[in-house]
């Protein structure tokens, strides 16, 4: 394992999804995903998940985005890492499962004034759907290939298992529906984000942090306006015009596609990673992206 120029796909190959794919999850994003590819998800995919009045207001009333947004950013890396490279059957990954219950838990209890906010149980399927599916839909909105077929399978399986380990405020989830597929789940996400949504200023404050430290964290001074760029277009039209953080223009919307579709071809063209994503990310401590959106390996 880990010699010749491409050895992902080789490994992944070899495995079935049905039975391997909590392998071919670790493999594909411990040895293929740039840091900066998994925060051009967590950023615009928060700003997704707190369409809901009831969720921006929780993020606001924790205020650790806006307060502490890179101590928000490496938690969330940990949790990610934990479940995806580590695996969901491993103790790292089990445990960052309990202590994100724990701390939802902590936080409904201490916000009676928002009730529900960890009680819907979409609010906990969607997060997972976009997480499995964003990718392919990005992707393939610029013109390029997504996902494989075994992925998709993989990352369903992904998306399920760690669902049934998470509990809402009035219990466990496992008992609860999930979308049956991969087909199921990107319609999940198309409907979810077609539901009417009221803007607030939560949002609208949360979504601004989020931005801001996006382009300040990966972009040197000149590039930042860019980086905030770049952050609207993964976040969407909808989602920019509901939290009020500006709009791209066609010219400027152009050259973020661009970016990204020059991104995408050279991670396809280069190496496959020799070390994992969580000692490269403790190895480089805060990287920045270079001039691809790509770290060095």
């Amino acid at each position: 394992m880990r010699r010749g120029y491409k050895w992902v796909d080789r490994e992944l190959a070899r495995l079935d999804p049905e039975t391997d794919w909590e392998r071919m999850i670790s493999l594909y994003v411990g040895y293929r995903i740039p840091e900066f590819a998994l925060a051009m998800t967590l950023y615009p995919g928060t700003m997704r998940m707190m369409q809901p009045g009831a969720t921006a207001a929780t993020l606001a009333h924790t205020a650790k985005l806006t307060t502490r947004p890179e101590r928000r950013y490496q938690d969330a890396n940990h949790f990610l890492m934990a479940w995806m490279v580590d695996g969901l059957s491993s103790g790292a990954g089990r445990a960052a499962a309990d202590r994100l219950n724990r701390i939802h838990l902590a936080i409904a209890r201490a916000t009676p004034h928002l009730p529900g906010n960890f009680d819907d149980t979409d609010d906990f399927v969607y997060p997972l759907v976009l997480l499995a599916t964003y990718g392919d839909r990005l992707q393939t909105s610029l013109g390029l290939p997504g996902t494989s077929e075994s992925m998709k399978t993989a990352w369903h399986r992904w998306a399920q298992t760690l669902f049934r380990l998470l509990e809402r405020e009035s219990g466990p989830l496992a008992d609860e529906p999930f979308p049956e597929d991969w087909d199921a789940m990107t319609e999940f996400a198309v409907k979810f984000d077609a539901r009417p949504y009221e803007p607030t200023e939560a949002g609208h404050a949360v979504a601004t942090a989020m931005m801001d430290h996006f382009a300040d964290r990966w972009f040197p001074a000149p590039l930042r306006a860019f980086g905030r760029d770049l952050t609207r277009y993964l976040a969407g039209e909808r989602v920019c015009r509901l939290h009020r953080i500006g709009r791209l223009g066609p010219g400027r919307e152009r050259v973020v596609r661009l970016f990204l579709k020059s991104a995408f071809r050279v991670l396809r063209v280069l190496p496959d990673y020799r070390t994992p994503l969580p000692e490269r990310v403790r190895r480089g401590g805060r990287t920045r992206a270079t001039a691809t959106g790509l770290s060095c390996r």
